[in-house]
């Protein structure tokens, strides 16, 4: 909407008695906007009052105030500089009757904009009387124009054009200012455009590359998939392969499972068998050990009953002898008769006399020599073995005193190649201690880093020459004879036994391992004790207790001998007394 208003008019007026001239300015409110020509309108009414302006009067419809208005007053108010803001009374017209006869409906009315322009301008409004509601003499009419009159005498100071051209510069810097601003902010914003196009160009790129790349790994997973699937199909076949075999895997262990339960079976009944041909050959040798003891009775009887009849004949001889001879004798020399008789009588009598010395001392040497044969027996069954504190490596590098081994310990038992060789202990034949001393030997021996050693061992017991051949430890020789030692290497070493000493002890155990060797205090020994000196004899002697503990785990830990021991034992010791009385070595 076009201003009524274009140009500047002039009025006076007298307030007080002073006098005022009234510019009426162009009705910028009547505009959508403060305009180059309005300003200038404005700024020449200022500069035609030449005392400077006493207050500025902003009228306008009490019914509109818009945001468009407010942008209008602030546009004047920054023309004419913040100074003017002291000088500057807002009028508002066309009020409503009430409005005008009670400023607090005026003031009910206001919206935010209206009240936030009056509290800048320190609260000094006023209304514009309306005299088709209250004529000029009527007191509301004077009042409200009494109190516009009061706002304006009541200014100090005034307006001057210095100030107008002040605020004029500061708003010509501010409009450069702004103008370098847009300047600037237009430049940036072609720069960005251009950053912008450049940057979507490069997206532009980078989005064909991101296509070309999903499209590859389309591409890639399509081939996967692919992959995949024929990777299936092959693990599929492969699976089903897999099961075959192993269907024909059990039916194999099965069958194999069967023939080793048969081979079980049978190598039981073959121990069992052995175990009965064994006894048996025992219970022979026992049965033709007592047939030899009372055929030699019987014998010596036989003889014996000769000899009684031997010399009863020579008694009857010597009787007819010496009846002949007494008959020649009393014949012959009578004188002599009684000597020869006594003679002849007191030599038969001493025939007779030492024929039944001898016949009772051979009783008694057959009886002292079947005495003497289980006494012997008696005391081989009671030997041990090893001393309980002598020491063995287990399979994981401890030491450990022999009276703590235990049925399935895998303990070092000989060295092949620089490496410790473990075997298992399979059966403890006996371990206890004896009511009685037993007599023990003590070999001292020196190692290669100078420390001395020893083994104690029964008399009897078979250790390893550095020939590998076994002796019993009765029969070593100081200064001569050489032992294996295990050295720092793991290498056996020969040494020189330093001492060989007997002494005594009541603590003893006999055990086996496979191997049918042990490494006991560092020195390597054979496991049999009062045996042929034959390691690989013995080691054939006890294959059947070691394939049976294979199958069936032995558990024997006492002081009696094991029965497989005990009958070898008692088959070996009648072997060998009976091998001596045939040999008459006893």
């Amino acid at each position: 909407m076009e201003s009524v208003t274009q140009v500047c008019g002039t009025a006076a007026m007298s307030i007080d008695g002073v006098k005022y001239n009234i510019v009426d300015t162009p009705g910028i409110f009547d505009t959508q906007k403060v305009t180059d020509d309005v300003l200038k309108e404005i700024a020449n009414a200022v500069k035609k009052c030449a005392y400077g302006v006493k207050a500025i009067l902003f009228v306008f419809e009490a019914k509109r105030f818009t945001d468009e208005q407010k942008n209008v007053l602030d546009g004047i108010r920054r023309f004419l500089g913040e100074e003017a803001t002291n000088y500057i009374i807002a009028v508002f017209s066309h009020a409503t009757k009430a409005q005008i006869q009670d400023r607090a409906i005026m003031r009910k009315a206001w919206n935010q904009p209206v009240r936030s322009f009056i509290q800048d301008i320190d609260n000094r409004w006023g209304i514009a009387p309306n005299s088709d509601y209250f004529p000029p003499d009527d007191p509301v009419h004077k009042a409200r124009l009494g109190e516009i009159m009061a706002f304006i005498s009541g200014m100090r100071g005034v307006y001057t054009t210095d100030q107008l051209e002040k605020s004029r510069k500061e708003q010509e810097e501010i409009r450069r200012q702004r103008e370098e601003e847009e300047k600037r902010i237009k430049q940036e914003y072609e720069e960005k455009l251009k950053e912008t196009a450049k940057k979507e160009s490069e997206e532009a790129y980078k989005q064909k590359i991101e296509d070309l790349r999903q499209e590859f790994r389309a591409k890639q997973e399509e081939e996967e998939k692919l992959r995949r699937k024929e990777r299936e199909e092959a693990e599929e076949r492969f699976k089903k392969t897999i099961e075959s075999i192993q269907t024909e895997n059990r039916m194999q262990r099965q069958q194999d499972e069967n023939l080793r339960r048969a081979e079980r079976e049978a190598a039981e009944e073959r121990y069992m068998k052995s175990i009965e041909m064994m006894r048996q050959e025992h219970k022979e040798q026992q049965e033709r050990a007592e047939t030899m003891f009372n055929n030699k009775i019987q014998e010596e009887e036989r003889r014996r009953d000769r000899d009684e009849k031997d010399r009863r004949e020579e008694r009857k001889q010597a009787e007819e002898t010496y009846r002949s001879r007494i008959e020649e004798a009393e014949k012959n020399l009578k004188n002599r008769e009684n000597n020869e008789t006594m003679r002849l009588m007191k030599e038969m009598q001493d025939r007779e006399k030492k024929a039944n010395l001898e016949y009772a001392k051979q009783i008694e040497d057959l009886r002292k020599k079947n005495a003497l044969s289980q006494q012997e027996l008696e005391k081989a069954k009671k030997k041990g073995c090893f001393s309980l504190d002598t020491k063995v490596q287990l399979a994981n590098g401890k030491f450990i005193e022999m009276e703590k081994l235990q049925v399935g310990d895998r303990i070092c038992s000989n060295v092949r190649n620089g490496e410790l060789e473990i075997s298992e202990v399979y059966l403890i034949a006996h371990l206890g201690h004896f009511d009685h001393s037993l007599s023990m030997t003590n070999i001292e021996f020196t190692r290669s880093d100078g420390q001395k050693g020893q083994i104690r061992t029964t008399p009897t017991h078979c250790i390893f020459r550095e020939d590998l051949s076994i002796l019993y430890a009765q029969d070593v020789v100081p200064g001569v004879t050489k032992i294996l030692l295990l050295d720092e290497t793991n290498e056996l070493t020969p040494v020189v036994v330093d001492n060989l000493i007997t002494d005594e002890d009541t603590g003893y155990i006999s055990f086996y391992t496979r191997a049918g060797t042990v490494i006991a205090n560092n020195v390597l020994c054979s496991c049999y004790d009062d045996c042929p000196q034959s390691q690989t004899l013995m080691d054939l002697v006890f294959a059947p207790i070691r394939l049976w503990t294979k199958v069936f785990p032995s558990n024997h830990r006492q002081e009696e001998l094991h029965p497989y021991a005990k009958t070898l034992e008692h088959i070996y010791f009648n072997w060998l007394i009976n091998g001596k009385r045939l040999l008459g070595l006893s």
